[in-house]
């Protein structure tokens, strides 16, 4: 595999490949989420279209020369075919027509459930997240959401949230581990990524996790890192990952 080849890459193409398997026709991303963005503009790129990307900027298939390391950026408006309002994005998902959205938290528990509110009692809490933003409203009417986090550990991932900020309809989570789907209620992990074995998946998540009959990801193509790269070729996908978290991935795992 390229030594350019980090999680951050097999997230991203990872994703790209889940929105072309299985024919996402629209994809919500929201603010602070560079690595979504890339993901979905890598799909329309192999997929010679694919899903319609509505943009936390306003954009719909907004198409920057170069991706701005901000998702609330202007430049993200750059050619795209029509622009729309925040309260119109809520009335799509109110009538039951977005399709996916990208949600980010810093805590995501068992069930799927987000808590972007505090860790530890309200009224002293250890910890205070900067809130929901729309994801409260939005959860539950779309049809479904991919959360992705960059760090999976114990408190990123816990067996439960101090405070449910949203929930509903996550059905997909990656991290630079793996990736979980939610079956019977509880995410199990359905994919390995290159390198990375159960037992470290177990060591660092917050609950004594579900194998789904897991497959290691395919390593990325020459076609889909050339891609990736032309799509993005500031590596803004590479946002909120630590240095370390950023070696080159060799493949293999068991």
């Amino acid at each position: 595999m390229s030594r350019d080849v980090t999680a951050a890459e097999c997230m991203t193409i990872a994703i790209a490949r889940r929105l072309l398997d299985e024919r996402i026709e629209t994809a919500f991303q929201g603010f602070a989420s560079p690595l979504p963005t890339v993901a979905i503009r890598l799909a329309r790129d192999l997929g010679d279209g694919g899903p319609t990307h509505l943009s936390a900027s306003g954009a719909v298939d907004g198409r920057p020369s170069r991706m701005p390391r901000s998702t609330e950026s202007a430049h993200l408006l750059e050619g795209a075919m029509a622009q729309f309002t925040s309260p119109e994005a809520f009335d799509l998902a109110a009538r039951g027509d977005l399709e996916v959205m990208f949600v980010g938290s810093p805590q995501i528990d068992r069930r799927g459930r987000l808590n972007a509110t505090v860790v530890g009692p309200r009224d002293d809490p250890a910890i205070r997240f900067p809130g929901a933003g729309g994801s409260g409203s939005l959860l539950p009417l779309v049809q479904e959401g991919w959360a992705w986090r960059t760090e999976h550990s114990p408190r990123t991932l816990p067996e439960s949230v101090d405070v449910v900020t949203a929930s509903g309809n996550l059905t997909y989570l990656i991290t630079p581990l793996c990736a979980f789907e939610r079956i019977d209620g509880e995410l199990q992990v359905t994919t390995l990524l290159p390198g990375i074995d159960r037992a470290t998946v177990l060591e660092r998540t917050g609950w004594a996790v579900s194998f789904a009959d897991p497959d290691h990801m395919d390593t990325p193509t020459a076609v889909e890192r050339s891609a990736l790269d032309r799509v993005d070729p500031d590596r803004v996908r590479r946002l909120g990952f630590v240095d370390e978290q950023l070696a080159p991935i060799t493949g293999g795992g068991a």
